[in-house]
């Protein structure tokens, strides 16, 4: 084992209470941002990888950074590991290290083990060793990405079925200065608005009365055909 740096959350703890203990294991694109988003939110991240650059790279962003080998019991046990509320297993690229390391976090009886998978069946190998639960971040990225190119001006969105989502958008120009109801009028039955996100402050579950405002961000729920449908009308009434 090479520990290559100790490091800590120096930006502000926004969470409350004890600090729950992650650790994160595969640290590329996905398990790196994870690593150091998790610590800016006040928890205490025990970073793990083969690539010692790497981990140099992160050490001084995360409370622990380790170079070394996720499917190495010894090393996870010096490191402490199995005291972690939290573990996620991070390096999808290799099957037989993800499965093995998700399969040593629940055999050292860590709580919560999520579990990265690039594919549907190595999701279901993921799931039958104990992983609690599995992600799809590539997957996941496509949705978001086919929705938004099919509704340009849909920010980010996230898929509940097959037909179904929630989704973000910028207020068109049309829109500023309408109540919600003004503006949901003709599918008020058909999607329903979750918040607005004006500035840094959250409007959760506002009044049908509420105006909309120059650079609010509206957040709604409904089928696709009816998000993409409230979409293309405000655009249109602008035109």
């Amino acid at each position: 084992m090479n520990v290559l740096g100790f490091g800590g959350n120096n930006g502000t703890d926004r969470r409350r209470g004890p600090s729950e203990r992650v650790t994160v294991i595969g640290l590329g694109r996905f398990g790196g941002s994870l690593a150091r988003t998790l610590t800016e939110l006040g928890y205490e991240v025990t970073a793990i990888d083969r690539d010692p650059q790497i981990v140099q790279d992160l050490a001084d962003h995360v409370t622990l950074a380790a170079q070394g080998d996720g499917t190495d019991q010894d090393l996870l046990l010096q490191l402490g590991v199995e005291q972690s509320d939290v573990a996620i297993a991070a390096q999808s690229e290799n099957l037989e290290a993800s499965v093995l390391t998700t399969l040593l976090l629940k055999k050292l009886g860590i709580p919560w083990v999520v579990a990265k998978a690039k594919t549907s069946l190595h999701g279901e190998l993921l799931r039958k060793v104990g992983a609690d639960r599995v992600v799809f971040p590539e997957l996941d990225a496509g949705r978001r990405l086919a929705h938004s190119l099919g509704v340009r001006h849909i920010t980010d969105y996230l898929s509940l079925s097959a037909t179904t989502g929630i989704a973000k958008l910028e207020a068109t120009s049309t829109l500023i200065g309408k109540t919600l109801g003004e503006s949901t009028a003709e599918l008020s039955s058909k999607i329903n608005v979750l918040l607005i996100k004006r500035g840094s402050t959250l409007i959760t579950v506002p009044h049908y009365q509420e105006r909309i405002q120059p650079r609010d961000e509206l957040v709604i729920v409904g089928a696709d055909a009816d998000i993409e449908q409230f979409v293309a009308q405000s655009r249109q009434q602008g035109s």
